[in-house]
Parts: structure tokens; C-alpha cells; sequence
């Protein structure tokens, strides 16, 4: 997604608004656990704040398929978010401190696409559970046990007193 300076520009002490769907190529093979993703509405709010200085806000939405990390089904799941830079196409007015931070624009244009692919991703669950209560899959026989329950037995016995187990089988 990309947003021209000059249309900015055009409307002095005016909103610039630009909506548009994206389609973030690649997205499925860098992060685990996702399956699909479909195009992101983007609604990006634009205005020069003076001086050569550009301020957007953001907001973007999704729906993705996610791998549950219990019972590996897929599920979908709504993504938003919202975020807001500042942008400058004057280099001396760049900042990059831990207060405040103005990206530098090159060749006139605003290239959205990394900022709505880094804050999309960071929507995304680092456990994606297809719901809070997720019971998994058995040990044993592998059954997804949000659908039927087995029968096996599952012990957990502490490697260190597994030597005495033995003493009750005499």
C-alpha cells in the first residue's frame, strides 16, 4: 500500500484517507501455526502536522486460520489492529530515539506494506488455542479429545520413583 506525500499535500489541514485490501504474500511460510490468511482491509488516515512532517493512523483487519497448539485443528480467528507513525521527507527531521521515532521517506511515496505486515503479525497468538478449555490430544492413541474421549490409561509416574514401583509388585 503505498501513499503519495503530494496527495497529502493537496489538502493542507485535511485528513487524506485511503482504504484498501492488501494481500500479504508469504505471510503462511514465515509464521507457525497459520494456515490461511485473507486479504487485510487497510484504513489508513494521513495528514500533514507542518513542517514536513506526516502523521498516520492505522487500522487494519482479517480473518486467519490458525493450528490450535493442543489438538492441531484449524480454526479461524479474527486479527485487528491499530497503530500510528510519523513520517518525514526531510532526512535532518529523522528521529529514531526511545521517545519518539520519524521515519524517513525516500522517493515520495509511503510504503505501508512492512509497517500492516509487522503489526498483523504481532496480533497473531504465539499458542494459538482453538478455545480456552482445549483438552488436546491423548499421548497414547492421539484421539482429539475436544471430540471423544478415549479409554487409555495415562500415568505419570516421577522417573526418580520409578525404582520403587517395582517394590509393590511383590
Amino acid at each position: 500500500m503505498q501513499i503519495s506525500l503530494q496527495k497529502i499535500n493537496q489538502q493542507p489541514n485535511q485528513r487524506l484517507i485511503v482504504k484498501e485490501s492488501v494481500q500479504l504474500d508469504g505471510l503462511v511460510d514465515e509464521v507457525l501455526g497459520l494456515e490461511q490468511i485473507e486479504p487485510v482491509q487497510v484504513e489508513a488516515v494521513f495528514q500533514n502536522v507542518g513542517s514536513r512532517l506526516y502523521h498516520g493512523e492505522v487500522m487494519e483487519s482479517t480473518q486467519a486460520v490458525l493450528t490450535c497448539s493442543r489438538c492441531l485443528a484449524g480454526y479461524t480467528m479474527p486479527l485487528q489492529a491499530e497503530w500510528s507513525e510519523r513520517f518525514t521527507d526531510e532526512e535532518s527531521r529523522a528521529i529514531d530515539s526511545e521517545e519518539e521515532i520519524v521515519h524517513l521517506v525516500e522517493a515520495q511515496t509511503i510504503d505501508l506494506d512492512p509497517y500492516i505486515r509487522e503489526s498483523l503479525v504481532l496480533t497473531i497468538p504465539f499458542v494459538p488455542l482453538c478455545k480456552e478449555d482445549c483438552k488436546g490430544l491423548c499421548p497414547v492413541c492421539g484421539a482429539n479429545k475436544n471430540v471423544r474421549e478415549c479409554s487409555c490409561v495415562v500415568e505419570r509416574i516421577d522417573p526418580r520413583l520409578a525404582a520403587l514401583q517395582d517394590l509393590f509388585k511383590e
